[in-house]
């Protein structure tokens, strides 16, 4: 069953959901042998090592919970449970020490401390990277002796990051027409497979059918489905598959007059040689079927779908090169300018996004049916408009038709969880119900250390109760 995106979406969907087809015959290379590469680390670095050994984000271990629907195996329950209206937590990973968690369209991935990937969900197009059942966590295979410190999720499609900068990929890319490919010559990847274009990788992210990495030196690289402008660069309809699906370095810079300045919070960020103004991005991200660039500015650049202004610059047409987000609004007074501080963070689904800024706020555009936005209401907007609550936001995540927000929690030394949008699978662990505003989740004392959106469901990394 495909990721449900809203009670109203699926007639209008530009592009196609995972569906759950058997594979039969599954071209794929096996994981190469990995070779120490200089990479940035948190390390003691010498003067010949430039990029020293990387580190999760995060080295607080946790406990994994999920909430939602579960008819494809995403619950990682067991082959019983296909849906969860509650809270529950996976056992399976109370000695697995897990620092990470991704969740995709139908699939979820956990990453522990010592480096190890564990996946469950729907594997039909092998984005499990593993055999065996696909309704209970197991770890995926073929990375023995890498160590991972980043996993991301697409709808088909995943992809993780070791500690000396490498990408490995595996599963496949869809289009409007179904399997579009792995790599130009493999149609399925069923294991991890290195990407040998890519090295001195610091981050990646992942829409539902494409990937983009940022390197050291601030390179950007993108690869997968581009049929939306999602790649940013134009595809040659006789070259689609060659050009889409071998990561290339994006070549556009901003013009001056295109980027924010943002005196009232400035930031220092490391300089590099090469890296002038006008290609000084400092972080990459993904919607649904959109890539975002965050200039050191605090100015974001998008590019991809735009059939419900999910792009945020301020209109409804379609992309495949970058333009800077459109006027901000208060949501309060639409026609009220607002001032901020530059943004560091903007994630999406196919039709919705949100961005968070320096402040720690953040503001939403796009589709707005089943209250996504967190507006009140179900006008869709094309602008970035600012929300009177969650305030203190650290972390974002959107996917399907719903929206969620972790915020820092001063008084009681934790982060909460709020979640909004459509919920009657259960995914705004609410008992079945829409908020059209965001809503604060009861945890009962717990405190959040990650919280993931996936299709129809939501992934969350909390912390122990004896802490």
């Amino acid at each position: 069953m495909a990721p449900r995106t809203t009670r109203s979406a699926a007639a209008d969907a530009q592009t196609s959901s995972p569906k759950r087809i058997k594979v039969t015959e599954t071209k794929h290379k096996e994981v190469k042998e990995v070779k120490e590469v200089k990479a940035p680390a948190r390390v003691k670095k010498t003067k010949e090592d430039t990029f020293t050994r990387l580190v999760p984000a995060s080295t607080m271990t946790g406990e994994v919970f999920i909430v939602g629907a579960g008819d494809c195996g995403q619950l990682g329950l067991g082959p019983d449970v296909t849906s969860a209206t509650k809270l529950k937590k996976l056992t399976y990973f109370e000695d697995k020490n897990i620092v990470e968690i991704a969740a995709g369209g139908l699939h979820n991935m956990a990453l522990s401390s010592d480096g190890k990937v564990y996946s469950w969900g729907c594997n039909d197009q092998m984005a499990l990277g593993r055999g065996g059942e696909e309704t209970e966590p197991a770890p995926v295979e073929g990375l023995d002796g890498v160590v991972i410190v980043q996993v991301v999720c697409g709808d088909s499609v995943t992809a993780a990051l070791s500690d000396v900068g490498q990408v490995y990929a595996w599963g496949t890319f869809r289009n409007k027409n179904g399997i579009f490919g792995f790599r130009p010559d493999i149609g399925i990847q069923a294991r991890p497979f290195l990407i040998p274009e890519l090295s001195r990788i610091v981050s990646i992210k992942a829409g539902a059918d494409h990937i983009v990495a940022f390197t050291l030196e601030r390179k950007i690289f993108t690869w997968g489905c581009g049929e939306s402008g999602q790649l940013g660069r134009k595809i040659l309809s006789r070259m689609e598959k060659e050009r889409s699906l071998t990561p290339k370095e994006l070549t556009f810079k901003p013009r001056k007059s295109q980027i924010e300045a943002n005196p009232t919070n400035p930031l220092e960020f490391p300089k590099i040689p090469g890296v002038t103004f006008h290609s000084a991005f400092v972080s990459v991200h993904c919607g649904g079927h959109q890539t975002f660039l965050v200039h050191e500015s605090g100015t974001v650049f998008a590019c991809g779908l735009n059939n419900h202004g999910q792009l945020g610059v301020g209109d409804q047409d379609e992309y495949d090169q970058f333009e800077p987000f459109g006027e901000l609004v208060d949501n309060e007074d639409k026609e009220r300018d607002v001032e901020h501080p530059g943004f560091k963070e903007v994630v999406g689904s196919e039709h919705h996004a949100i961005a968070l800024d320096r402040a720690g706020r953040v503001y939403t555009f796009g589709r707005n049916d089943d209250g996504q936005l967190g507006t009140g209401g179900s006008e869709s907007v094309p602008n970035p408009h600012l929300l009177a609550k969650p305030t203190n936001v650290i972390s974002v995540s959107a996917n399907g038709a719903f929206t969620c927000a972790v915020t820092e929690d001063k008084d009681f030394e934790g982060n909460n969880l709020w979640l909004w949008g459509f919920g009657e699978m259960g995914q705004l662990a609410n008992g079945g119900e829409d908020e059209s505003t965001p809503n604060e989740v009861e945890l009962k004392g717990r405190h959040v250390y990650k919280a993931a959106c996936g299709g129809q469901h939501t992934l969350l990394l909390l912390r122990p109760k004896d802490l």
